[in-house]
């Protein structure tokens, strides 16, 4: 582990816990979702394992320990008491009742004095029990206990320190020897062994506690919880003394022993672990095999790297052991973030739902990330064979998975032809299905209707088990695996193969029906298939995505994608007459805007002809009228026709032709008319894979051909000399600004290249022969006034 945190099991200190991956600016990930995962974590049937689900922005998947120890101790007290006590009453007599009431027990067993205690008290089986029994060395525990319990408790991560009393201490441990001492039974030689060490723990007596392990604890044969708890308080004592290197081993022994305190065991672990040293030099304490295992395990729990040599040695020690699994699942995990989903990242097309800090597109980690899934498919596939684990089908499974991760298609295929004839529990028979379906659609040269018809059963089956498998719990947050599994499939795995087919009126409705899957009424929701309407399709594409969703004759695969989405046909109407408009089909445009009757959707506050010298996006005061994306289209077919048709004011509509091309712009007054959101920090760039309308939008490109249209018909100077300084405007627009993702880490060549892109920002090529030419013009001196960047050029600066 690289960071370590001590809540304080029975080290008293404290530490601050770091995720393992360290986050720069932005968005918060979600911990359960922050890479393309079809791998279901909850796989193994150890739930005791739970916190040690693999995530990479947790210290642990969840802080919670998974089994409270008060509940496997009632569990024992109800077992001793017998069938008549149920362990919710053992539970409330010994942790809530008030020692008052169980005093009054005692006496009235003991000396038939008046039984006063609260109702409560009185209807509890574990009561009657006593009454029956006469169980006085077990009730005499139980008050002893309650006398400790106030001194016991609270850890140095409390918000208050700890405040305890040590001479009342000390008498409660001498009274506790005195009682271990007369004890009849050995359970209750372990229970008063147990209170004992507790209080000379938590009164720092930490030579005592080893001693008093080994001369109350270690000898006694009683199978109770209260041996490994016992264990790891002398581990936390020998870390106190010094001895850490025996405290790791005995807390491995705590965690490995029991499920109880997996968490603090954990922790402690890792804490009494120096990462600067060899893991032999602890493993070599251990007695045995299935010791030597068990240790590895906990420090292959702990690792974001490669575990898949320890992986192997632990089954090589101990194939049984439980660990296992769960250390399978989280290497696949681990190569679904560091490897799996960097390679879809590299492929065109899809959405990703979630956010990740780093895309990892370097070569060299995609490399080392095939190796480390070609071992660790070896390994599952071995293990699987050799049939000496408890859940073979489970590695035969994963190692399917794993060779479909890097494309070895045809071994996936051998792994779950093999994994079938296994026995499967019914949580690795739905990641055998989820896993053949991956295979199918990846397999598969083209989606063709007919393959849609095959495939549509298994996505129907992978939304039923989104929608009734309940979420894991992990602290306030919920796990929704197979809603993600589902969502993943379709905006990742769907959205890609119908990209790679240039079917992008698909491609919108799968990612709507990913959209939709965690958003059932999606009334007043914001939809992200919307936004990739928006973004990613164009005019041709609309009319597709129009006429699938309004035919009368539809298959059932497009009956459902259709039906089960967040993406509606309103929305396509909607974004029909502004897709016209990026192509600058004004006709076809208008014919669209007047299908939608919601005018105030359409209404913007800047005027699109507005001419300015200076971009500004916000309205003016004094701009109170209101325009639309119909007017425009309306306005601008005019002026196409215009220019055809009035040769006398034919410069002045290219030039008003002009300024409506430049303000639907990233920099223009109206963008608004063709795009549907703005960010601040976009713009001086042009993004890689932009389509026809993105290269204008943030290239102005022909804004820059009409305005040069203009100035070539115009025999007015100081017309020509504005038309000359917008075209500066545009190809100021289409020098590219450096990116920080151009150059990886070196900032150092960022910085160069950002000196470079102001030179050349500043020396716009126009300038020269717009001082030359027209230096004497009304426009250039008011140009000049205005304009810094006209201004330093001029003046060296």
């Amino acid at each position: 582990m690289n960071w370590k945190i001590c809540t304080t099991a029975f080290i008293s200190l404290l530490s601050i816990a770091m995720p393992q991956n360290i986050i720069g600016c932005g968005p918060d990930a979600d911990p359960y979702d922050y890479y393309t995962s079809f791998f279901y974590q909850n796989l193994p049937d150890a739930k005791a394992y739970r916190p040690f689900y693999y995530t990479g922005y947790n210290f642990l998947y969840d802080e919670a320990e998974p089994v409270e120890t008060s509940d496997v101790l009632a569990n024992e007290w109800a077992v001793y008491c017998g069938a008549q006590v149920t362990d919710g009453d053992a539970k409330d007599f010994v942790n809530s009742f008030d020692l008052k009431d169980v005093n009054s027990l005692y006496y009235n067993i003991e000396k038939s004095q008046p039984l006063n205690i609260a109702d409560s008290v009185k209807r509890n089986s574990m009561t009657n029990y006593f009454l029956q029994q006469k169980d006085l060395e077990a009730l005499g525990y139980i008050i002893y206990a309650k006398k400790v319990q106030p001194y016991v408790t609270g850890e140095s991560t409390d918000w208050k320190p700890v405040s305890r009393d040590n001479t009342a201490m000390d008498k409660l441990i001498k009274n506790g020897q005195q009682l271990y001492a007369v004890a009849k039974k050995d359970l209750f030689k372990l229970k008063y062994g147990y209170q004992v060490l507790r209080l000379a723990h938590y009164s720092k007596r930490y030579d005592d506690v080893i001693k008093w392990y080994d001369e109350y604890i270690a000898g006694n044969k009683t199978t109770s919880v209260l041996q490994p708890l016992s264990l790891a308080l002398k581990a936390g004592a020998l870390y106190h003394s010094g001895r850490q290197a025996e405290a790791a081993y005995l807390f491995s022994k705590a965690f490995s022993d029991n499920d109880v305190k997996r968490v603090s065991n954990y922790i402690s672990f890792n804490w009494s672990v120096d990462s600067r040293e060899d893991r032999e030099k602890y493993i070599s304490l251990c007695k045995n095999d299935n010791e030597k295992a068990a240790m590895l395990a906990l420090f292959a729990l702990g690792s974001v790297g490669d575990e898949v040599q320890a992986m192997k040695e632990i089954y090589r020690l101990d194939p049984h052991n439980n660990a296992l699994e769960v250390l399978a699942v989280r290497e696949i995990n681990k190569l679904e973030e560091t490897y799996f989903t960097p390679e879809l990242n590299k492929q065109n097309g899809g959405k990703r739902f979630y956010y990740t800090w780093n895309d990892g597109n370097n070569d060299s980690l995609a490399l080392a990330g095939s190796r480390h899934v070609k071992a660790l498919a070896g390994f599952l596939h071995a293990a699987a064979k050799k049939n000496n684990t408890a859940n073979p089908g489970l590695f035969e499974t994963g190692a399917a998975y794993a060779s479909l991760m890097i494309r070895d298609y045809n071994t996936t295929k051998k792994y779950l032809a093999d994994a079938k004839k296994m026995k499967l529990t019914a949580k690795v028979k739905d990641q055998w299905a989820l896993t053949n379906l991956l295979l199918t659609i990846n397999a598969k040269d083209k989606i063709d209707a007919a393959f849609e018809a095959q495939i549509l059963p298994s996505i129907k089956w992978l939304q039923h088990k989104a929608q009734t498998k309940k979420a894991v719990k992990s602290g306030y947050a919920d796990a929704e695996q197979w809603k993600i599994f589902y969502r993943n499939l379709m905006s990742e795995i769907l959205a890609k193969r119908y990209h790679q087919q240039g079917d992008m009126y698909k491609e919108v409705l799968v990612v709507g029906a990913a959209d939709r899957i965690f958003n059932e009424a999606s009334n007043g929701y914001y939809s992200n298939a919307v936004d990739f309407l928006h973004t990613n399709l164009e005019s041709k594409d609309v009319e597709k995505l129009y006429a699938l969703m309004s035919s009368k004759i539809k298959t059932n695969y497009e009956n459902y994608l259709v039906g089960f989405n967040s993406l509606r046909i309103d929305d396509v109407v909607d974004f029909a007459g502004t897709a016209y408009l990026r192509d600058y089909n004004y006709s076809s445009a208008i014919k669209w805007l007047k299908k939608n009757t919601a005018v105030k959707k359409y209404s913007i506050d800047t005027n699109p002809f507005i001419d300015l010298l200076y971009d500004q996006e916000e309205a003016f005061p004094d701009e109170i009228k209101r325009t639309s994306k119909i007017a425009f289209a309306v306005e601008m077919l005019r002026l196409e026709i215009l220019t055809q048709t009035d040769k006398i004011n034919i410069a002045r509509n290219y030039y008003k032709i002009a300024l409506g091309l430049y303000n639907i712009t990233y920099y223009g007054h109206a963008w608004k008319l063709v795009e549907y959101s703005r960010g601040g920090t976009d713009g001086y760039y042009i993004p890689a894979g932009a389509n026809a309308f993105q290269k204008e939008y943030y290239g102005c490109f022909k804004a820059h051909d009409y305005f040069k249209k203009a100035m070539s018909l115009s025999k007015d100077k100081n017309f020509k000399a504005r038309c000359l300084f917008m075209m500066a405007k545009c190809v100021q627009k289409q020098i590219r600004q450096q990116q920080y993702n151009d150059f990886g880490n070196n900032y150092n060549k960022y910085d160069e290249a950002g000196k470079d892109y102001w030179y050349l920002f500043k020396n716009n090529k126009y300038f020269p022969q717009l001082i030359k030419e027209y230096g004497q013009t009304a426009f250039y001196k008011e140009a000049f006034s205005s304009c810094s960047y006209l201004r330093d050029f001029v003046q060296k600066k």
